[in-house]
């Protein structure tokens, strides 16, 4: 009995030491941030792709760019560093609702018709993203604020209504099948107590961590206000500081 207790104590040593060993000379983590600072803009403060010089990239991720010549639009991801937070309406697409901003640079979303639209690291690689900076554009705060020809003022003219804009943050796999998803409220109007209704209104950092490693993400808008052709309210949000997390075997 006290050779085999001798040998099972001998066991536990040699596995403690293994894993001490192992954190010593464990992975080298780092984190990176995508904050597209490094990109370059002229006099208008924004790029939208008409240049057609496709998708971007800032430090290992790909941003998806459509520019329509035909109609001079744009869909899925652009960058801006406009932060006009007085002015209502479409003409100030390219805005942060955030008048802490400054010159701060940011990508800016707009799903393409009846697509989705993807921010991606190179084919094959699958990477941590650990939490990613997020805001409403000035033109959707405004629309979901006060109303417009399209859209409803959100809690109606009671204050009561239910609304709600919400963003999900999808992750895909490197072989293209989503894995999980994570929901924000870009607006919550859904509490009884009218004080608690809000539209965000500065950069609020969502944690991505349960997404696990992806290879690509985008972002699906939803609201409550809807009608015969989707959703009316302006579908655009910023997005910045992505973290995510690159192991490197020591």
């Amino acid at each position: 009995m006290k050779t085999i207790k001798n040998q099972f104590i001998a066991i536990v040593l040699s596995l403690f030491v293994l894993t001490a060993c192992e954190k010593e000379q464990g992975d080298l983590v780092e984190i990176k941030t995508v904050d597209l600072e490094s990109l370059t803009l002229g006099s208008t403060s924004y790029w939208n792709g008409s240049d057609k010089t496709g998708d971007f990239n800032d430090l290992g991720i790909k941003f998806q760019n459509n520019f329509d010549a035909t109609y001079s639009s744009w869909a899925g991801f652009i960058y801006s560093q406009k932060a006009d937070i007085l002015s209502a309406g479409w003409d100030n697409q390219y805005s942060v609702y955030d008048g802490a901003n400054g010159t701060n640079k940011f990508a800016l979303y707009y799903p393409p018709f009846g697509a989705d639209a993807y921010a991606s690291f190179s084919a094959g690689s699958e990477y941590s993203i650990k939490s990613i900076s997020v805001c409403n554009s000035t033109y959707t705060a405004f629309s979901m604020k006060n109303g417009d020809s399209y859209s409803k003022k959100f809690g109606g003219t009671s204050g009561n209504d239910k609304d709600w804009f919400k963003m999900t943050i999808i992750g895909f796999n490197a072989a293209g099948d989503s894995v999980k998803s994570v929901d924000f409220y870009l607006a919550d109007y859904r509490s009884d107590d009218n004080s608690k209704d809000y539209i965000v209104n500065k950069w609020t950092t969502v944690d991505l961590s349960s997404l696990g490693k992806i290879n690509k993400f985008t972002f699906r808008l939803t609201s409550t206000d809807k009608g015969t052709y989707g959703m009316n309210t302006p579908a655009y949000v910023c997005a910045d500081n992505i973290k995510y997390e690159v192991v490197t075997p020591r």
